[in-house]
């Protein structure tokens, strides 16, 4: 049986993900969480890895608090992009393949708002978390075997867009939400998803962009979330520059699937992972 080490597994992936592992009985599942493994050290992780030798070292463990990024530029730097090239040492010392998880916020979101953007389109950062994150991706190429899973907009059991939306409806009659960002609603469920058929197939190494399918805006997206579960607010669409944030956020976060569909994988529709996160969630 295959050893797999999932990195960071206090957080909402993670989480999610060692459950999911652990239950498939399909590999031997081992974790690590921000208390058990200062993944900032080379040696600590270098122990770790050694110890267990496992096959597949899924790293999501994050920074990934984008506003806080901007102020916190050395801890983000440190956990997104730094201590990714710990664990790919570590990956090539046992031979494990590394999949790095990883974000649109690579690019800076200035495509055509008709287009989505491609594995090999030029990554322009334009936030310190993108910048943090796409030295992740350069530090986890630098393993032998791996695979870069780029998503977007992800939501899970844990502090997320649904969450927060459903909970101002309780105090509020009429919510604003941003209208001219694009992008792709993903559940951890369907990431997840993702990770195991990557897992079971492993497929050419490289990048594969990994989101559920469609695309929407978060006006549309907070729209659909008080529609499936019978909430009566009024949402009212702005921009963005009505709604500053200290991070610019990208006004395209659409990313294509096709190279994953070249492989046999075909993510769910985002209507359709939201309907089964909020029937199953007590929000």
């Amino acid at each position: 049986m295959r050893k797999v080490l999932v990195i960071g597994q206090d957080g909402m992936l993670g989480g999610e993900l060692y459950t999911r592992l652990l239950d498939s009985k399909k590999y031997e599942v081992y974790k690590t969480t921000i208390d058990t493994l200062d993944i900032c050290s080379e040696d600590d992780v270098k122990n770790e890895v050694e110890k267990i030798k496992p096959y597949f070292i899924i790293n999501c463990a994050a920074y990934t608090n984008v506003d806080a990024c901007e102020t916190n530029f050395e801890i983000a730097n440190n956990v997104n992009g730094k201590a990714v090239l710990n664990i790919a040492k570590a990956a090539n010392l046992v031979g494990a393949t590394l999949i790095q998880i990883s974000t649109d916020y690579v690019f800076d979101g200035e495509l055509d708002e008709n287009l989505a953007y491609t594995e090999d389109m030029k990554t322009a950062p334009v936030s310190n978390y993108g910048i943090t994150k796409l030295l992740g991706e350069k530090n986890a190429s630098n393993a032998n075997r791996y695979y870069i899973l780029r998503t977007a907009w992800l939501y899970g059991n844990g502090k997320n867009f649904a969450r927060t939306m459903l909970k101002l409806s309780k105090d509020h009659d009429t919510l604003s939400v941003v209208c001219d960002q694009h992008g792709t609603p993903t559940s951890t469920t369907t990431l997840c998803d993702i990770i195991e058929q990557v897992m079971e197939k492993e497929p050419e190494y490289g990048i594969y962009h990994s989101t559920n399918e469609g695309f929407t805006t978060w006006y549309e997206f907070a729209k659909d979330i008080f529609k499936i579960k019978g909430v009566n607010v009024k949402v009212v669409p702005v921009t963005s520059d009505q709604y500053p944030t200290p991070t610019k956020r990208p006004h395209n976060s659409k990313l294509s699937k096709q190279k994953l569909h070249n492989i046999g994988i075909y993510p769910k529709n985002y209507m359709e992972a939201l309907k089964e996160y909020l029937d199953k969630e007590e929000l």
